[in-house]
């Protein structure tokens, strides 16, 4: 599980990078899930500190895919950098979804956008290739 959240951070870091003057909403939305992916609570503040939860806000740690299946934040930046029409920023956002849909990272009833997602980007592609 480790190895795939670094892989995860790793690509949001990309994600991150890519779309940093030109699509400022993704590139946001990119630094705020490496956040909840790389932060690390302990266990020892999660008991005993109110304050460090009123600090962090809802930055809670995502450790494992099915906390992120249960999240949406990690599927939208995805979806959102398929959407944004860029070639490099797609190629990531589909990456990810596949890793994500491999790990079993997604919830059920997220398939149907996924697949509504995957479905445009192969439209797009096929005008372009036409």
């Amino acid at each position: 599980m480790a190895a795939f959240m670094t892989v995860l951070e790793s690509d949001l870091r990309a994600l991150s990078a890519e779309a940093r003057r030109r699509y400022p909403a993704v590139k946001d939305a990119a630094e705020h899930a490496i956040l909840k992916v790389s932060i690390r609570i302990p266990t020892f503040l999660i008991s005993d500190c109110s304050l460090f939860f009123c600090l962090i806000g809802d930055l809670r740690s995502m450790s494992s895919p099915s906390e992120i299946a249960h999240n949406d934040d990690i599927l939208r930046i995805f979806v959102m950098a398929c959407e944004a029409k860029n070639v490099k920023l797609s190629v990531i956002g589909l990456s990810c979804l596949q890793k994500l849909i491999s790990h079993d990272a997604i919830a059920p009833s997220a398939l149907n956008e996924i697949l509504s997602t995957l479905k445009e980007e192969y439209e797009i592609k096929d005008r372009v290739i036409d």
